[in-house]
């Protein structure tokens, strides 16, 4: 902490900051408008002058390696500095997601700190919130928002201007005199439909829309563009932290409010393909049927997909016929294990996997492509039974798959079972985490022989797929095939990186 907290401030410009991407060269590049500052700034533009810099967009073409296994790419921190150095903000706002963008926040708040010593920062973000302590050990850092930001933020800010030792708001970490505070997560606000919708003019649309690179890689119409109508999840997976970090609730928009939020995409915007980016955007199936018929009554006329996952289980035909008319094209199936003990009792996930084999036959039959996640590698698991989720992912038959190694994650069950057991080295470093790649060691397997057992899956599943199903492959993914750039990057990923 480098200010006088007991004097008051003023804060009337402030930027918030996407910094740098850092990726496994494993796998792929991803483009998409940063929701969480877009939300962020139409919560705070009527406080101040709001900006926004996305570097993953501003810089996309430019890349360079980080240490053996990663790249990263976005603009340089001699670029965010000259950006900061140009607006001159009396905050910055970054933004860390993922514990593997930690270092790249920090830089940025670096640099922050070099234009001028005076401009606080804050970091906000799924790994601050739960490291929060840790990252707090960096001076660069004055605060870090922990959990949902938009009220927090708020909050700060009107603190810091009265002065901010009078007034400590909830769901703020900070140091000062060398001691750690820290207030604690707010509770979740409920009235997500009184939160104004993403900022998004403030960003650069056309970059984005000529980038065409979206998470999960497919696509059927451009534009497109990502949107998000509930915020955490009623499940508690032992791999995973949205539902600590979205206050432990699982909350929802109106189907009224999203469907204006899309109104607002199709017409102002000319979007003409939505990414629902919900943890679960089925959850409340009820609710997400009214969307679909909203949509359908409302004549979008655009497609759509779920590229972070669903639950599939709890689909009934009606759903899936209502997806399908309002341009559902893909479903991603969050299936994480072909082992029912290993979900019940690792995992803690409520999936019947009959139930989801006679779901899946169902899309099959409606012809609606699928995408789907599995992961191996947690403890406790034995390779018998990661075979079966290996073989179980074959069973399936689905037009996609990705296979995961559990890595254990701050915010998660996971990652006290692994330190409880002793699995993680002192050293273990959250920025180092690849999704490809097993941490650590179990008494049941080596790190080595789960790493072989996926990579023989891999070739397995992905050379059969194309050999079994060469129609359909080439039909649902026909634009993968006319995006030679995305081509090249596969290629240079895979065989010569």
């Amino acid at each position: 902490m480098n200010q006088d907290l007991k004097k008051s401030k003023k804060i009337e410009r402030i930027l918030l900051i996407y910094p740098p991407v850092t990726f496994s060269r494993q796998s792929m590049k991803q483009c998409h408008l940063p929701l969480g500052i877009a939300y962020l700034a139409s919560a705070l533009r009527d406080l101040c002058e709001v900006f926004v810099l996305d570097s993953a967009v501003e810089g996309y073409n430019r890349e360079e390696r980080v240490g053996e296994k990663f790249l990263r790419y976005g603009l340089s921190f001699e670029e965010i500095e000259a950006r900061i150095r140009k607006i001159e903000p009396d905050l910055v706002g970054i933004s860390c997601i993922f514990s593997s963008q930690f270092q790249n926040a920090l830089q940025v708040a670096k640099r922050a700190k070099k234009v001028s010593k005076e401009i606080i920062t804050v970091l906000g973000g799924s790994h601050p919130s739960f490291e929060s302590k840790k990252c707090l050990e960096n001076p660069e850092i004055d605060f870090i928002v922990r959990g949902e930001g938009e009220f927090a933020l708020r909050d700060l800010i009107q603190s810091i201007k009265k002065g901010f030792s009078s007034n400590h708001p909830q769901g703020i970490a900070w140091r000062e005199d060398d001691q750690y505070y820290d207030t604690g997560l707010r509770k979740p606000y409920p009235f997500l439909d009184e939160i104004p919708f993403p900022a998004r003019e403030l960003f650069p649309l056309e970059k984005y829309h000529k980038i065409s690179q979206p998470m999960g890689i497919v696509y059927k119409n451009r534009p497109f563009m990502n949107l998000i109508t509930s915020r955490g999840c009623p499940y508690q997976c032992t791999f995973c932290s949205s539902t600590n970090f979205w206050g432990n609730r699982y909350r929802t928009r109106s189907p009224e409010n999203v469907l204006s939020e899309m109104e607002e995409l199709v017409e102002k915007y000319g979007i003409r393909e939505f990414k629902f980016f919900d943890d679960n955007l089925t959850a409340d199936l009820n609710r997400a049927k009214k969307i679909f018929q909203g949509m359908i009554e409302r004549g979008f006329n655009v497609t759509w997909n779920t590229p972070n996952g669903v639950h599939i289980v709890n689909l009934d035909e009606e759903a899936i016929d209502l997806m399908i008319q309002s341009g559902c094209y893909e479903l991603t199936l969050a299936v994480e294990s072909g082992d029912p003990w290993v979900l019940k009792n690792i995992i803690d996930k409520p999936t019947d996997l009959n139930l989801l084999e006679k779901v899946n036959k169902i899309l099959k039959k409606k012809k609606l492509a699928t995408y789907g996640f599995f992961i191996i590698g947690f403890p406790g698991e034995s390779p018998e039974q990661i075979q079966r989720t290996l073989d179980f992912s074959r069973k399936l038959d689905l037009d996609r798959i990705s296979c995961f190694i559990a890595n254990p994650l701050p915010g998660t069950r996971l990652l006290e079972i692994c330190q409880e057991r002793g699995y993680l080295k002192p050293d273990y470093d959250f920025s180092d985490i690849d999704y490809f790649e097993a941490r650590f060691d179990t008494e049941n397997w080596s790190s080595k022989q789960i790493e072989k057992m996926r990579r023989k899956w891999f070739w397995r599943y992905n050379l059969g797929l194309l050999l079994k199903h060469p129609v359909r492959f080439f039909l649902r993914y026909q634009n993968l095939f006319f995006r030679p750039r995305l081509i090249y990057e596969i290629l240079k990923r895979r065989f010569v990186l």
